[in-house]
């Protein structure tokens, strides 16, 4: 086994060959458009709770507490803009 310390240049990390999840890509678009509110209606309430998980991380992982809301109601999933993202 090598070892190395204090390189010069990393190589950038690698995905682990993931997808972005579909509600993701949908609020990227719907937060670059005027439209206040989007709804994802799931099969079942279980799918609704781990798909607004999802929502939910994405929210918080890139600080837009302030830009919308998300809930769940039953086997629908609400996202409300409550402020304009600056592009």
């Amino acid at each position: 086994m090598k070892t190395f310390y204090d390189l010069e240049h990393l190589p950038p990390p690698r995905k682990n060959g993931s997808k972005e999840a579909p509600e993701i890509t949908e609020i990227k678009g719907f937060l670059a458009c005027g439209q206040r509110n989007i709804c994802f209606e799931y099969d079942d309430d279980h799918q609704a709770r781990n798909r607004l998980k999802v929502v939910q991380r994405f929210r918080s992982g890139n600080g837009l507490q302030d830009v919308f809301r998300c809930w769940r109601v039953e086997k629908c999933v609400y996202v409300l803009r409550t402020k304009k993202v600056k592009s």
